[in-house]
């Protein structure tokens, strides 16, 4: 039945649609959705349709692999019939698929893909908005087709609004990389790699539960995949959750053979950094050899094609060590392990770690093999002598031989870039004449002038390498006391020992977890300074202070850290008190002169 007559004028051209209607009576124009298909008008000028809608009571797939798929028939007016593929398109899938109680459309399939249906050929020009619950309130015309041209379609199985029930990697060396397989309503297929780029493995890496991707593989790198290519032409942009937000040619719309199919590395366990891990092999000691990188649990080589210094200083830093001696090619330590997995290594050498610098990619290494792996010789320092790590004769390990440097102009800059390159965060003082003994083998260095913001020492001035004076002998050798951790003020602590109350005692100061004493010789410990000493101590200053010399509360253990402070008495750590530096308490400090402090006795204690 028709209630009014809507009228409408198709203007069409090169496959193009434009809808105009104009009512050709004196009712109101009343338009809805159309879609018309220009290869079945032959002429172009201006036709008038009559757009029709039915009682369309049920509807099923039949020829597929379940009730989600087949060849689409309808019941209406007591018989069974198909739906000609013209003009069918994805909408019109989507409102079948809802009638069926499925939870969307994949694809539809013109030319009786699931073979030809029963009954007559009864609809065509289906033109659905796909929000509809029946087709029967989509537009269409009468069918003239016969039943070749029956349409089929692919729903999803469940009420899921993804396309895919899950997501595999085959093939490669673990479950975080291979080949792309992924489960549509049961079956397994695999990704075409036409124009597959790392931000499609992004999100297929992000489908399968990992971080990110390291690397997209195409040409299957990592063998033939199952079952039929699903998937052409995905163009994602990285950060869909969903191969179903990227675009591509529709599912199962792929014409590739499994030689084609696409495959992903992914970065395993949450990690945000691809490289895991670096080590040495084939050479003297821990310092040097073929290098060697961990990628999820794995060890590869780097290509040495263009592998230079600035990319040797970034590995020798992942190691631990503060600068590379050396960088090498062509195996020069002998092969590595594993496969080749970076190439064209691009750093400028103030990088941390190798996934910041510029290369060819993860795994993109060409022709690279094994005779071509890049080496190392990393510089090692070591201080010796110490309480601890931290403080201690300087030497340096070059060649495989432990030496040391010559104290002429050896100061404070120069420690701090020693202290630096020995992994802490900055020098506390600097020593000379053996101050922690004297060393054996070469010494390398002498007349150091560090600004004290180098990285290393080949940047400061010096005599030169093993260019040394001759009145240099191991009892000039230098030492250096840093600052252990990543601290930025010298103490961690105080305390007051000996006293009869707890807010009185010898000064105690803990620097790099040791305790020791402040040195209060010929007066060189006051009221002020014994104020910036309770405020550390949580103590009240607002009473009487008393300072006491000459180890009054008894002498402490340990070295004698501080002499010669000069507090105002306003600051809150002695850190920013003048001082004659920490450890310069000269030979006449020694624990006699240790001094202790009262503070106000106001203080609460519990």
């Amino acid at each position: 039945q028709h209630h009014g007559v809507v009228c409408y004028m198709i203007l069409w051209q090169k496959f193009v649609k434009f809808l105009y209607a104009f009512c050709f009576s004196a009712s109101y124009i009343n338009i809805t959705n159309l879609s018309v298909s220009g290869h079945r008008m032959r002429h172009y000028k201006p036709v008038i349709w009559m757009i029709l809608t039915a009682t369309i009571s049920e509807v099923r797939l039949t020829g597929g692999v379940g009730p989600w798929e087949g060849t689409v028939e309808v019941y209406t007016d007591g018989s069974w019939g198909t739906l000609c593929d013209y003009d069918f398109d994805l909408k019109d899938a989507r409102v079948v698929c809802r009638m069926l109680g499925f939870g969307r459309e994949i694809q539809f399939f013109p030319l009786a893909k699931f073979g030809q249906g029963v009954g007559k050929s009864l609809f065509s020009y289906l033109s659905c908005s796909g929000n509809e619950q029946n087709i029967g309130s989509c537009g269409y015309r009468k069918s003239t087709c016969s039943h070749s041209q029956d349409v089929g379609i692919s729903c999803v199985r469940t009420n899921r609004l993804e396309t895919t029930e899950g997501i595999r990697l085959i093939g490669g060396t673990g479950p975080y990389e291979g080949t792309v397989e992924l489960n549509v309503n049961g079956q397994w297929g695999t990704i075409c790699d036409t124009n597959f780029d790392k931000h499609d493995a992004d999100v297929v890496c992000r489908m399968a539960g990992y971080t990110r991707a390291i690397q997209a593989f195409s040409n299957a790198h990592f063998g033939h995949g199952n079952g039929s290519s699903m998937l052409y032409n995905v163009h994602c942009s990285g950060n869909e959750d969903h191969l179903d937000s990227c675009g591509s040619n529709g599912w199962f719309s792929s014409t590739c053979t499994h030689d084609n199919d696409a495959g992903v590395a992914c970065l395993d366990s949450g990690r945000k950094s691809i490289s895991q891990g670096v080590q040495f092999v084939g050479g003297t000691g821990p310092h040097e050899g073929t290098v060697e990188i961990n990628v999820n649990g794995e060890w590869g080589t780097i290509c040495g094609s263009y592998f230079d210094m600035n990319d040797a200083e970034v590995i020798c830093r992942m190691a631990g060590y503060s600068r590379a001696l050396q960088a090498y090619s062509n195996a020069h330590f002998g092969p590595g392990n594993g496969s080749v997995i970076l190439s064209t290594l691009k750093c400028s050498g103030n990088e941390n770690i190798v996934d910041s610098c510029g290369s060819d990619g993860w795994y993109k290494t060409g022709t690279c093999a094994h005779s071509t792996d890049a080496g190392v010789v990393c510089l090692r320092i070591r201080l010796v002598g110490g309480a601890g790590p931290f403080e201690g004769r300087v030497e340096l390990n070059i060649n495989g031989q432990w030496g040391t440097i010559c104290d002429n102009s050896f100061d404070l800059p120069d420690a701090e870039v020693i202290c630096k390159m020995a992994g802490y965060s900055s020098a506390l003082q600097s020593f000379t004449t053996g101050h922690f003994g004297v060393g054996a083998g070469p010494i390398y260095l002498d007349s150091l002038q560090c600004s004290g913001h180098e990285r290393h020492l080949d940047s400061c001035a010096s005599s030169g390498l093993f260019k040394i004076s001759s009145s240099c002998q191991h009892s000039d050798d230098v030492g250096v006391a840093c600052l252990s951790g990543n601290r930025t003020d010298v103490v961690q602590g105080v305390r007051l020992v000996g006293g009869f109350k707890q807010w009185e005692g010898r000064v105690e100061l803990k620097v790099n977890g040791q305790w020791d004493t402040i040195c209060g010789y010929s007066s060189g410990f006051d009221i002020d300074d014994a104020k910036v000493i309770c405020r550390m101590a949580g103590l009240s200053t607002s009473g009487k202070v008393q300072v006491f010399p000459n180890a009054y509360f008894g002498r402490g253990t340990g070295p004698v850290l501080l002499s010669g402070l000069t507090c105002a008495g306003h600051e809150d750590n002695i850190d920013s008190c003048g001082s004659d530096g920490w450890y310069k308490t000269g030979s006449y400090c020694g624990h006699q002169y240790d001094v202790g402090v009262s503070c106000p006795d106001d203080n609460p204690f519990g």
